[in-house]
């Protein structure tokens, strides 16, 4: 494990400004005559590949103590939140925008559509660096969150709309690498049989419960102070967050950490040959093949796999609802219970409140009944869906709930209930269909995952921009209910993928395969197996 700077942002600093003396791992393994053992020899190349010391060596993720893995994964979950916030912390000021820049109240919304549609961008084009071995994710991380956080001041001072706007896409854009890898990093950390769910449902809470949090700690300021102090909050919070990840988050990247000991120990014996996997692979990379894999395969699996069109077309319509309702608070608490703009913003926290509890009963499920079947050798990927096809019962039930639960006679802790269910429901749905994806394509993980972000931003900027007039026009109750018609008309889809998932994935040509380390000969793949293993 690394003590408390190594191989951070902070370590990393040190380490060029002391010119290699401090800053980076100092393990007695590096200067350990036998460490070569450990190693293998390229067969064309010559070059000496880098592995691990054995399956116990401290500096794998893998390895780190319970305490640091539970630590990292916090900070993660921080650090995902804080930056979630964002999309969401402006949805109090869209009236005074509208008002300060003689806009429309639809054309305000594009300040929350436009952040939302530029984080489902940002990583098609900022993720793949972070499969980079020099690069690793650190470096993504610290610099994307400082950009974000940067970008707050221009963003609270500009005098124009336009400008606002594209401000407003530019910090998504800046933030998204904070938000394409957080599950990822969590793999680096935790086992699959070892801890993996656990870790993802708690990491969860900040992607799932982040946009809820925006309004909570931005609408008395706007209340009070006007729209531009729904941004100074945030520049506050994210600084913090900064500076902790800066001196605490540690590279995780097994690529990464390999990389950097095959420098080290380049350096200190002055021999060139010792070279890590992730540098053999990085060596395939070309312009072509990254835009094929953060372009073009993104896409073609989308409108090529079934079972990844109809996740990404369930849980953008979700991501979508989560927006409607910004548009749907200020009706059922402000004009329906006289709630202040202040006190309104408060009512979203139930919706925190709702991860929260999901999360414990999830973590629960996955030990007493998914952990054991692993240990059993029971397992297939269609049990993820379980907590999907729980979160897909929910979804419908809590939209008619908070809809006709919403009138001045029906005490407001009733609808507000029913949001905290919503919330669960959206939880359970996001973390069930994406660990299932996730099994079904290992081999195309981040090209999956690259496009269900990216349908879930389009689909979720755009809700905002048609939600105020539906409601208007239909009602609240009358739109809750078509939306939560509409969730209900997807549910079969959790229990198509739950029985016939095996036939699904034996009819796909993607499916189950593995993730290779690179495009390398058979014998240069087993020259690198152990990195692949690990």
């Amino acid at each position: 494990m690394p003590s408390f700077y190594e191989n951070t942002a902070f370590g990393d600093v040190l380490y060029y400004a002391t010119r290699g003396k401090v800053g980076r791992s100092s393990s007695p393994a590096h200067n350990d005559p036998d460490r070569d053992k450990h190693f293998h020899i390229h067969k064309e190349t010559g070059e000496i590949i880098v592995d691990w010391y054995g399956p116990d060596d401290p500096e794998n993720p893998y390895n780190w103590p319970f305490y640091y893995k539970v630590f990292v994964t916090f900070l993660l979950f921080v650090m995902t939140m804080s930056v979630y916030m964002g999309s969401s912390i402006v949805a109090p000021s869209i009236p005074y925008l509208a008002a300060e820049f003689h806009v429309t109240l639809t054309v305000g919304m594009l300040a929350m559509s436009l952040f939302v549609w530029a984080y489902g961008f940002g990583p098609m084009f900022l993720a793949p660096i972070t499969e980079i071995s020099w690069v690793g994710r650190n470096g993504p991380y610290i610099f994307g969150l400082l950009l974000f956080t940067i970008m707050q001041i221009p963003n609270a001072l500009v005098n124009n709309y336009a400008g606002y706007l594209v401000l407003r896409f530019i910090s998504g854009f800046v933030g998204s690498p904070v938000l394409a890898t957080g599950g990822a990093t969590i793999g680096d950390i935790w086992r699959i049989n070892g801890g993996f769910m656990n870790g993802l449902g708690f990491w969860g809470i900040g992607a799932c419960g982040g946009p809820t949090m925006g309004p909570v700690i931005s609408s008395f300021a706007v209340e009070f102070k006007g729209w531009r102090w729904s941004l100074w909050p945030l520049l506050c919070l994210n600084g913090i967050v900064w500076l902790t990840l800066f001196f605490t988050l540690p590279e995780t990247s097994s690529a990464a950490i390999l990389t950097r000991r095959a420098s080290l120990l380049r350096d200190r014996t002055g021999n060139q040959k010792y070279r890590s996997p992730g540098e053999l692979q990085d060596r395939q990379v070309s312009v072509q093949k990254l835009v094929v894999e953060t372009l073009y395969r993104p896409i073609q699996l989308t409108f090529t796999e079934p079972v990844l069109f109809c996740t990404n077309l369930y849980l953008a319509y979700a991501y979508g609802i989560v927006y409607a309702f910004f548009e749907a608070f200020p009706t059922a608490f402000m004009e329906r219970h006289g709630f202040s703009l202040g006190l309104t913003g408060i009512t979203y926290i139930t919706g925190y409140i709702g991860c929260v509890i999901t999360v414990i009963l999830y973590c629960l499920y996955n030990n007493k009944v998914a952990a054991p079947r692993f240990r059993q050798g029971n397992w297939r990927p269609e049990f993820r869906m379980e907590p999907a096809m729980v979160g897909g019962l929910m979804f419908p039930v809590a939209m008619f709930w908070f809809g006709w639960t919403s009138f001045s006679g029906v005490h407001w802790i009733v609808p507000m209930i029913a949001f905290a269910f919503f919330a669960g429901s959206i939880f359970l749905l996001f973390l069930g269909f994406l660990s299932y994806i996730g099994e079904m394509y290992p081999r195309y993980l981040a090209s999956a995952y690259a496009s269900n972000g990216l349908f879930r931003a389009l689909v979720g900027g755009a809700f905002p921009l048609f939600s105020r007039q539906m409601f208007n026009k239909l009602t609240l109750q009358g739109g809750c209910s078509l939306l939560g018609g509409l969730a209900a008309a997807l549910i079969p889809i959790t229990v198509v993928f739950y029985i016939y998932g095996p036939k699904l994935r034996a009819m796909s040509k993607r499916a189950g395969q593995k993730q290779e380390v690179g495009s390398e000969e058979p014998e240069q793949q087993e020259t690198l197996k152990s990195d692949n293993n690990a």
